[in-house]
């Protein structure tokens, strides 16, 4: 996983230098362009790089999320980590942001405290156990704060971080195990549902019609 992550931060700091269309390249795991879901749950890329969207559901998602960020939020003045090790903070605090844009602002102190503790993985290296403690964390967390703001937004992270796991059980043939990542994906998914914030519903939408979001070629749940 570090030379893939080093291919994606050479192509994040070429799309500064470059624009959008370096992040077409190989570094980036994505055979379609940026979606919502690479923005808002991988957190190494710029607003910038969401791509114009054809169906005119996708559109009005996309132009909800973009109409959500704050004027003066981090987020609109995206900067690549410097290194890979310098990409775990910055992420952490992408996702904060992501969060409030999502949520509201009176989930700043719960996404603060969730995105402190969560052991986020600078390298998942192919296999499933770097998202899959991703996944495990949230939902520990999802347990102990059941009320919590930000739980619907913590269900489609941990959707999207079973889906990683997913695929690459699916890579590396764990039979036995990429059925049950597949089982939890689909609960976090409709749990997520559950939400009347038409944004969490738009991302929602966006991470299932994605071919996939970790592994190309590994089908999905």
């Amino acid at each position: 996983m570090r030379r893939i992550f080093r291919g994606l931060w050479a192509v994040l700091v070429a799309a500064v230098l470059m624009g959008e269309e370096a992040l077409a390249g190989k570094g980036y795991p994505s055979s379609q362009g940026s979606s919502l879901t690479d923005v808002v749950f991988t957190g190494l890329q710029p607003l910038d790089a969401l791509k114009p969207l054809r169906d005119t559901t996708e559109q009005g998602c996309l132009q909800k999320y973009l109409a959500a960020v704050p004027a003066r939020s981090i987020l609109r003045s995206f900067k690549a980590p410097a290194s890979p090790e310098d990409a775990v903070p910055l992420r952490k605090r992408y996702l904060v942001e992501q969060m409030v844009t999502i949520v509201g602002r009176k989930a700043r102190a719960e996404a603060e405290t969730f995105t402190a503790a969560l052991p986020l993985g600078a390298e998942w290296e192919g296999t499933s156990e770097g998202p899959l403690r991703e996944a495990d964390f949230a939902d520990e967390w999802l347990v102990k704060h059941p009320g919590a703001s930000i739980a619907p937004f913590l269900q489609l992270f941990k959707a999207h971080r079973l889906r990683a796991a997913y695929e690459a059980a699916r890579a590396r043939h764990e039979d036995d195990a990429w059925s049950v990542f597949a089982r939890r994906y689909a609960e976090a998914l409709n749990a997520a549902r559950s939400s009347p914030n038409p944004l969490i519903l738009c991302l929602a939408a966006d991470l299932e019609a994605r071919p996939f979001v970790y592994l190309e070629g590994h089908g999905r749940p």
